[in-house]
């Protein structure tokens, strides 16, 4: 936990992570998705919601929206953000591991969009899933995003070419030696825990592609190119053979079964 909130009290602005032109590859994506699923009315949670980059556009098209989070610089920020627009219904400061504040089934939407990426404990990813699964309605919309082990094998090569050996076990844990920062998985790992939660798949994205090779590039593209870019990028981003080298995945999903039920057996 201190590593985290070092992480990101001294190190991320999460309020800014993706205001840079390359940035903007994964919230224009992740934008598309979120549109095409929370409608006006819905009751949206936001469960991981970072500086409420996504929570403030969906209050916007008339989402009742609930943005908590466990950073408390995090959740300042949205405070200050929301104190000029009142759009939010809801702002808290909390662990994905406990929603006891929230009955079962109380949203139509939930999104998971950093949690299961910091959580290098498997007992704490599932407690994750399951807290966040539980109060989502039958029926309901869920959103995870996750950092991809094979992507982060091709973009940290380099560097790590004269220890290879740290490199293989990176492979093999999702985990950096010695950190309990970042935990990355494969695109069939999520999309099997999701399956054993009566979970269907919906859409798996390849939200920012390889940026890792062509950040520089993106970041220095005028208006024109980088538009013509964004919409050869959406075309592509939700074809199964682009998923394993994107630095970020996203996974879309409906909640087929009562989960808490399933869970409890």
């Amino acid at each position: 936990m201190k590593e985290i909130q070092k992480f990101y009290n001294t190190e991320c602005n999460e309020s800014e992570r993706l205001m840079s032109q390359s940035g903007q590859i994964e919230y224009i994506t992740t934008m598309k998705y979120l549109e095409m699923y929370c409608k006006k009315g819905m009751s949206v949670l936001d469960a991981c919601a970072g500086g409420g980059i996504y929570s403030f556009p969906l209050a916007e098209i008339g989402c009742t929206v609930y943005a908590g989070d466990l950073m408390e610089i995090n959740v300042a920020h949205i405070k200050s953000v929301n104190a000029e627009n009142d759009k939010l219904h809801y702002i808290y400061q909390g662990d994905v591991l406990d929603l006891s504040c929230f009955h079962d089934q109380s949203f139509d939407v939930v999104l998971n969009l950093g949690s299961y990426y910091h959580l290098c404990d498997e007992t704490d990813r599932r407690k994750s899933l399951f807290e966040t699964l539980r109060v989502l309605k039958n029926d309901g919309i869920y959103m995870i995003s996750y950092i991809n082990r094979c992507a982060n094998y091709m973009a940290h090569f380099e560097e790590l070419k004269d220890n290879f050996s740290f490199l293989i076990n990176y492979m093999h844990s999702g985990c950096i030696e010695n950190s309990k920062l970042f935990y990355s998985s494969t695109p069939e790992m999520v999309e099997e825990d999701l399956k054993k939660h009566g979970m269907k798949i919906l859409h798996h994205i390849a939200v920012d592609g390889p940026v890792f090779i062509y950040r520089d590039i993106v970041e220095h593209m005028n208006k024109k190119d980088f538009d013509a870019f964004m919409d050869m990028h959406l075309e592509l981003c939700d074809k199964k053979s682009n998923l394993g080298y994107s630095e970020h995945g996203l996974i879309v999903a409906q909640k087929r079964t009562n989960y808490y039920c399933f869970e409890r057996g």
